[in-house]
């Protein structure tokens, strides 16, 4: 049973989290398929992550097509979701590409958005208060509750994640 009443969209810094914690694929398949989903600008990101780039795709892609995730992008033919994308591309700061796609399609198709970018959850916070913000440290006690992980698990993922962004 999943703790989110809704789809989760994860940004980037979630993702590259749950990868340094060693955890990409067992976090993302804890709870029910569908659960989370990866904007394309966000995947399109990860790729161009010059260490692991390759392995967290590969990762994602292998989860995408077993249906455990869904890689999903902006929908073209949704003024509403278009018009959000480009308003936090333009107003200062600017969000990033990723940010701003998974705000956008989270605030339109009334998703969860995961994010530890303090910029993006200032954001989502003053400009889309309808929007649920959970962080690392959010999906990590929801599989705690849940019993899907120990604190002792939990606090070997978050000692492997200062390590690894200390060395990155």
């Amino acid at each position: 049973m999943s703790p989110f009443n809704k789809p989760v969209i994860l940004d980037n810094n979630c993702v590259s989290n749950f990868y340094y914690a060693d955890s990409l694929r067992f976090i993302l398949t804890l709870w029910p398929p569908g659960t989370f989903k990866i904007p394309l600008r966000v995947f399109k990101e990860a790729s161009n992550w010059r260490q692991h780039g390759k392995e967290v795709c590969d990762i994602l892609t292998r989860l995408a097509d077993n249906n455990a995730i869904e890689i999903v992008n902006i929908d073209d033919d949704s003024e509403a979701e278009v018009n959000c994308y480009i308003q936090l591309r333009l107003v200062a700061p600017v969000l990033g590409e990723g940010e701003s796609e998974s705000i956008a399609i989270a605030d339109n198709r009334e998703y969860i958005i995961a994010t530890d970018d303090s910029l993006a959850t200032e954001r989502c916070h003053g400009m889309f208060p309808s929007i649920e913000v959970v962080t690392t440290a959010d999906i990590f006690k929801m599989a705690k509750s849940d019993g899907l992980l120990e604190e002792t698990e939990i606090n070997e993922m978050w000692r492997l994640i200062k390590l690894k962004r200390s060395k990155s």
